[in-house]
């Protein structure tokens, strides 16, 4: 082979080696680059919480060191949690709460749809009902059955999250649009939930997560009692139209509807009388269980159910 023949491929061999070596130095230039004095992403200014800055990634997280404790009663009461229409809580994720009301004496029901016990038979007897993130709506003889046993002295408590999507485990992965279903039953005691989810980008004011917004007490009662500031992880917000109903938390300052930017004091949790309404449901179980002071007022609100009186409701 002569000189000529093998000098050009290995010229061609060159050249494309330098277009290769000099693409990748521009891409690098590009893509790499960083302004002059400060590291890696740390003078991003509104664009990634501080949480996640270099320099602040080892922010303290809330303490998770409470107890979970519930006023006794001397004859003990009983209460019944019901998950039949929840979107996804089981008996496991509230086994915290069934345990620190059988610890302070109380008996518990937990309707989750195993059995035909008709409701109101569930409710004759019993002291408080919790309603656990319903997704489908009551029948009308179930709403019924809870008014006339909240008119005969029983508490409720009603926790729930605006439309949210929720995806599904398996080897085939579904979404969908998880909807607070108790509409009606809400209704009719002054209160809705709102339709955004509410969120938080200052760093003060959330969980490290600006989704995890922090909520403080608006007043006095046995709600509020030991209670500086709960976190709830996907709230929502209260809508109420009558006098009667007491806001009792509200979201910190800063805090907004997460598609419209309405930033506002939001309610989230609300009583109207004898009836609770939360719009959030994750603090009932871990990992938020034990965030801030939620234990604290998830006690709070276990002792309000108890403390109620149904009388000879469905008797």
């Amino acid at each position: 082979m002569s000189d000529r023949n093998l000098v050009q491929p290995l010229a061609v061999l060159i050249v494309a080696l330098v277009v290769i070596l000099a693409g990748t130095f521009a891409v690098s230039a590009l893509v790499g680059s960083t302004p002059a004095g400060s590291p890696d992403g740390a003078s991003i200014e509104g664009q990634s919480p501080t949480q996640y800055q270099p320099e602040t990634a080892g922010l303290d997280a809330d303490s998770e060191d409470g107890e979970l404790s519930v006023d006794s009663a001397e004859n003990g009461s009983r209460i019944v949690i019901d998950i039949r229409r929840s979107s996804g809580t089981t008996r496991a994720d509230l086994a915290p709460v069934t345990e620190a009301l059988f610890e302070a004496g109380h008996e518990v029901t937990v309707l989750d749809g195993s059995d035909d016990e008709p409701f109101g038979d569930a409710l004759s007897g019993s002291s408080g009902i919790l309603i656990v993130q319903p997704a489908s709506s009551y029948p009308d003889g179930e709403r019924d059955a809870i008014r006339g046993y909240v008119d005969a002295g029983g508490h409720a408590v009603i926790v729930g999250e605006p439309t949210r999507t929720q995806v599904g485990g398996g080897l085939f992965a579904s979404v969908s649009q998880v909807s607070f279903g108790a509409t009606e039953l809400a209704e009719s005691y002054g209160v809705t939930v709102g339709s955004e989810m509410l969120y938080n980008v200052n760093d003060t004011a959330n969980d490290n997560n600006f989704k995890s917004i922090y909520a403080t007490p608006t007043r006095g009662g046995i709600l509020t009692e030991g209670v500086d500031t709960v976190t709830f992880d996907r709230s929502g917000y209260v809508v109420t139209r009558d006098d009667d109903v007491a806001v009792h938390y509200a979201a910190v300052e800063g805090t907004k509807t997460i598609d419209t930017r309405r930033a506002d004091t939001h309610p989230v949790v609300v009583r109207n009388d004898s009836v609770v309404f939360a719009a959030d449901g994750s603090f009932l179980s871990q990992p938020e269980l034990y965030d801030a002071d939620n234990e604290v007022f998830t006690g709070n609100l276990l002792s309000f159910l108890a403390a109620g009186d149904s009388g000879n409701f469905g008797q």
